[in-house]
């Protein structure tokens, strides 16, 4: 008996016997979202190893748009409008991954204005026009 008492003490003084596994901190993405995000990521390095212009980003971001709604059309329904549920990603998180980068893209080649640009003047056309004063000479 006492033999028994001194397994049961080695084992349960053992840190590694009682340890409790890490949690899954890796998001689980389904194999929908897999398949999408292939794509998209070909559709980015596309983008960036053909020098990128507005253009191209543009027609890409349309690419994007489209293949996203058709992929959303026909996914199973409880895969539509999953958004940020138990780490679970979806599809449309990574529509919005891809559309950040090509908006970044974009932004790279044409940033934002940090200023109002200053207004044309106004266009001289000869000519006569209602309102104008006509000196006769006199």
């Amino acid at each position: 008996m006492a033999e028994f008492y001194e397994q049961f003490a080695t084992i349960w003084n053992r840190a590694e016997a009682f340890a409790l596994s890490e949690p899954d901190t890796q998001p689980r993405t389904c194999i929908y979202a897999q398949a999408f995000r292939e794509w998209v990521t070909m559709l980015n390095r596309e983008i960036v190893t053909n020098t990128p212009s507005v253009v191209a980003v543009n027609q890409a971001k349309v690419l994007l748009v489209d293949k996203y709604f058709a992929l959303r059309s026909n996914v199973p329904k409880n895969h539509r409008n999953r958004i940020g549920e138990n780490g679970h990603i979806c599809i449309f998180h990574v529509f919005e991954q891809g559309y950040g980068h090509l908006r970044a893209i974009e932004l790279a080649l044409i940033p934002p204005l940090l200023f109002l640009p200053p207004k044309p003047p106004p266009p001289s056309l000869p000519g006569l026009f209602l309102g104008d004063v006509i000196d006769e000479g006199n």
